[in-house]
């Protein structure tokens, strides 16, 4: 009877543990900017689009958008937790120099004419590197989701009225590593990070993925930080 009373006991205290320990859940917002290099098949969708035909190799299309985030850490000594983000915006341009915010005479390009979704959901972790000014060195994987809408036409007339544009539409499933630095007070926290992004395409082999193109980009997001503090106690 004591031995089971001892198991579980030993049971409740692993399970129980997270609650005591100081759990941490981030919300907050903030900016992406970043460059799409396409690959073979998003250079095969872009061929038809007269404003973001690909022919070179080092083409890239530009991007800047919104985004909200959430991470939550279950022991904060640890630092490993689950983290997602979601955002949707617009695409800046194309770098032969034609733009995708534009005034022109006959047309009407404007932000999120050309546009793009990401969704992601991965792990982070993270580590305090100066206490006296809770900064930390966080490092994540994730799954990522994206999904560009460029615009074929500049918006005149012979590419039809407003309600009959024509679209380049591809997505793309990746993985993608990073890391950045945070800075965090009581209830606050400020984060830069750096990513690197791999479309995930098995459709002829491992051989695809080194003709799959590639995405970088770096985010500013500042937030709150919601935890479980006991007495006399301050975030870690």
């Amino acid at each position: 009877m004591k031995k089971r009373i001892l198991i579980l006991l030993i049971t409740l205290f692993f399970v129980l543990s997270p609650i005591f320990a100081r759990p941490q859940f981030f919300f907050g917002g903030g900016v992406e900017w970043g460059k799409l290099y396409p690959g073979v098949n998003e250079k095969e969708e872009l061929s038809h689009n007269d404003r973001f035909n690909v022919s070179a190799d080092g083409a890239y299309i530009s991007h800047f958008v919104p985004t909200i985030e959430t991470t939550f850490i279950p022991v904060a000594d640890i630092g490993l937790g689950l983290t997602g983000n979601f955002g949707y915006g617009s695409v800046l341009g194309y770098n032969n120099g034609n733009d995708s915010i534009t005034a022109t005479s006959n047309g009407f390009l404007g932000f999120l004419n050309d546009s793009v979704l990401d969704a992601s959901i991965g792990i982070r972790y993270m580590t305090v590197m100066a206490k006296e000014r809770y900064v930390s060195f966080n490092a994540y994987a994730l799954y990522n989701y994206s999904r560009y809408k460029l615009l074929k036409g500049n918006g005149s007339a012979e590419y039809g009225k407003r309600g009959e544009r024509e679209y380049s539409l591809f997505s793309q499933h990746s993985i993608s590593l990073g890391v950045g630095l945070m800075e965090r007070y009581d209830a606050y926290y400020f984060k830069l990070d750096l990513s690197a992004q791999k479309p995930l395409d098995f459709s002829n082999g491992f051989d695809s993925l080194s003709s799959s193109g590639w995405r970088v980009s770096m985010s500013a997001t500042f937030g709150v930080v919601f935890t479980i503090l006991n007495e006399n106690e301050f975030m870690r």
